[in-house]
């Protein structure tokens, strides 16, 4: 992009703030060329609503800009601005200013292929952050900066993208848990820029701590409407853009990933309407070498009993569609603990089968597991835990770190060299 390309101003406005009360950064389409960047403020912000950004390593002094679209955040006075950048070039760093605010942040859209360099993103679920621990009898239990520790280590692996499956504050769509928001965001603030000011974008999905009801078979009103799933869970409807409406969608980078984001029976019922879309989306994606399915009540759980409704439904209906169409892992969360099962196909061990890996404890306090000692269970940690996810070609290594930066579990196993 040339200095004759761009419009704008570089004008900047005077800020109250060095920077807004949150921002974060996701997609809603291809990221290859787009990113959408949302940003909070408060009342007494000057909520300036345009965006300004251009190429990092431009020498122009012009800037792209962009308005945003402004709405309310749900039970508070602050307000959400969005943008969708378009348009913008595969594999490119970008620095951006949001609205009013004096510092300068930045991003990178994905790469057009993987074949020459990996791409590199984490994965988890259950999230929370160090706020929780108000009561210092509570610290042991909820541990203490768990969330930020992992989201550290996970930018010290450069991750180029985070994906939590769900339970993300634990706020349950709830008026008189909205500060729970408020820590979750600060969090994140601390813990997911780095020291240059880029961005990590995220890709989430629903849990049951997203939802008043928590799963949609408690829901004596339930509608399958947009308008029931935004007052179910408001928060999470109105916060992120992806997956949006109705709660499960798919997110295809290039030829190379697709990340297909459920509801599992949260604000949308498992039967139905979305094992139908399910099984599109996986058939027109069989030539797609990285497919993974991310949902947050897992098939496999690592502490729960297998034979909850939930469970059931999710290995009944979306399991069989994931082995017909070739998925090879799938990221689960819930249950608080780290695990890895056996390939399985047909509902026992195979070597052809799907790995199910994770089961969320991304700062929620890890718990025991395997009790009964199920027999699909590989590989089992009452672990804080980060999945570094690494894509080369076809190739896909994954690497369990916890919050200590420690490495627990590594799939498949990296051959060493022999020692002498």
């Amino acid at each position: 992009m040339s200095c004759t390309l761009l419009e704008g101003s570089a004008t900047q406005q005077p800020a109250e703030h060095e920077e807004p009360y949150a921002i974060y950064l996701t997609w809603q389409q291809d990221p290859l060329t787009t990113m959408t960047i949302d940003w909070q403020t408060q009342p007494e912000d000057k909520a300036v609503t345009t965006l300004r950004y251009q190429i990092a390593d431009s020498k122009c002094d012009v800037w792209m800009e962009v308005e945003a679209e402004s709405f309310p955040f749900p039970y508070s006075d602050r307000t959400v601005h969005r943008v969708e950048l378009k348009g913008l070039e595969p594999g490119t760093s970008y620095r951006f200013h949001a609205g009013e605010f004096n510092r300068s942040y930045s991003f990178r859209t994905m790469p057009e292929t993987i074949t020459e360099e990996p791409l590199v993103f984490a994965a988890g679920g259950d999230t929370r952050p160090a706020a929780w621990t108000f009561e210092e009898h509570y610290r042991e239990e909820l541990g203490l900066g768990a969330m930020e520790d992992l989201n550290r280590i996970a930018l010290q692996y450069d991750v180029d993208f985070i994906v939590w499956a769900g339970d993300l504050a634990y706020a349950d769509g709830r008026e008189d848990r909205l500060y729970r928001w408020d820590w979750w965001f600060e969090a994140n603030m601390n813990s997911l820029i780095d020291d240059d000011g880029r961005v990590v974008p995220i890709l989430v999905g629903i849990g049951n701590h997203e939802s008043l009801t928590s799963y949609v078979y408690r829901a004596d009103d339930y509608e399958q409407t947009d308008a029931w799933r935004l007052e179910n869970a408001p928060y999470f409807y109105t916060l992120f853009a992806f997956p949006g409406q109705p709660g499960y969608n798919v997110m295809d980078f290039g030829d190379y990933l697709s990340l297909v984001s459920l509801d599992s029976d949260h604000t949308s019922p498992v039967i139905g309407l979305q094992t139908e879309w399910l099984e599109s989306v996986l058939a027109e994606r069989t030539g797609i070498p990285h497919v993974f399915p991310y949902y947050h009540v897992p098939a496999f759980p690592s502490h729960r009993s297998p034979d909850g409704g939930v469970q059931t439904r999710v290995r009944e209906n979306w399991v069989p569609l994931f082995e017909k169409y070739g998925v090879r892992v799938a990221f689960e969360a819930h249950d608080h603990a780290y695990k890895r099962t056996y390939p399985i196909r047909d509902g026992k061990i195979d070597p052809t089968g799907i790995t199910y890996i994770g089961d969320g404890a991304w700062g929620r306090g890890p718990r025991s597991g395997n009790s009964r000692g199920e027999w699909y269970i590989n590989k089992f940690a009452e672990e804080y835990h980060a999945i570094i996810t690494t894509l080369h070609g076809t190739h896909q290594h994954f690497l369990i770190v916890n919050d200590s930066g420690e490495i627990i579990d590594e799939f498949p196993t990296t051959p060493r060299p022999a020692s002498n």
